[in-house]
């Protein structure tokens, strides 16, 4: 396999442990596992979604316009 493959397989398993990981820390907040916490992390989490995806959308648009086939 071309050493690219080996790389995103490797940047899938550590998003997986570092999810993982996140989580387990989460849970082990009191105020995390609460509905009014999860209420807030699932706005946080929203909002962070939406600058990221406008940000990158943005910069699509900048270095060639639209992907081939739209």
């Amino acid at each position: 396999m071309k050493k690219i493959i080996w790389m995103e397989m490797l940047l899938l398993g550590a998003s997986i442990l570092i999810f993982r990981s996140v989580w387990t820390f989460m849970d082990s907040i009191a105020w995390a596992s609460g509905g009014v916490g999860l209420a807030v992390l699932l706005v946080v989490g929203m909002v962070a979604a939406v600058v990221a995806l406008r940000s990158i959308e943005a910069l699509a648009g900048q270095k060639g316009g639209k992907a081939e086939g739209e």
